[in-house]
């Protein structure tokens, strides 16, 4: 009978200082590169009507706290260029055609923060404007650029870009 022959018990040397390093290396890095995303304002939202309940659980906001609200229409050639553009106040009668150029647009835009910065200056606490440009459907991209960056050169921070046909929306 053969005889096994009994071999001595290994331990498996498991280095744990260079475990160690490498764990702390990470958590200093993860330390250091974190961020944290900036905290949400208050939104003000229509909830549905609770039966028994009050009639509306909006927030109310102020008239006066209201910024006024600016509608660029950018009606579009068959080519993607711009065709024309209508410029109006919401809530004010009448819209003001302006010619197919950003450059123009861009003046127009510029002399309404100017006004509503003066307004602000003389004591008034009116929020700056904002705009939302409705665009046309076969616009190109690069005339939309040109439009977005006259709102933003004329001073405007709250811009929003919608599709004119309101199913697109």
């Amino acid at each position: 009978m053969a005889r096994r022959s009994v071999t001595d018990l290994v331990e498996a040397d498991l280095p744990i200082t260079p475990m160690l390093d490498m764990s702390f290396q990470l958590l200093a890095f993860f330390i250091m590169t974190f961020r944290p995303t900036p905290t949400e304002g208050q939104i003000a939202v229509e909830l549905p009507p609770i039966p028994g309940g009050p009639e509306s659980t909006a927030v109310a906001i102020p008239e006066t706290a209201k910024p006024a609200h600016h509608i660029v229409l950018v009606q579009a050639t068959e080519q993607g260029t711009i065709a024309s553009i209508t410029l109006r106040e919401e809530g004010a009668p009448g819209d003001r055609e302006i010619s197919a150029d950003a450059k123009v647009l861009l003046k127009e835009l510029k002399a309404i923060t100017t006004a509503a910065s003066r307004q602000r200056e003389g004591g008034a606490r009116i929020p700056p404007p904002r705009v939302t440009i409705e665009i046309g459907d076969r616009l190109l991209q690069a005339s939309v650029i040109q439009v977005f960056d006259a709102a933003r050169q004329a001073g405007f921070t709250d811009i929003t870009t919608v599709p004119i046909d309101k199913k697109k929306r």
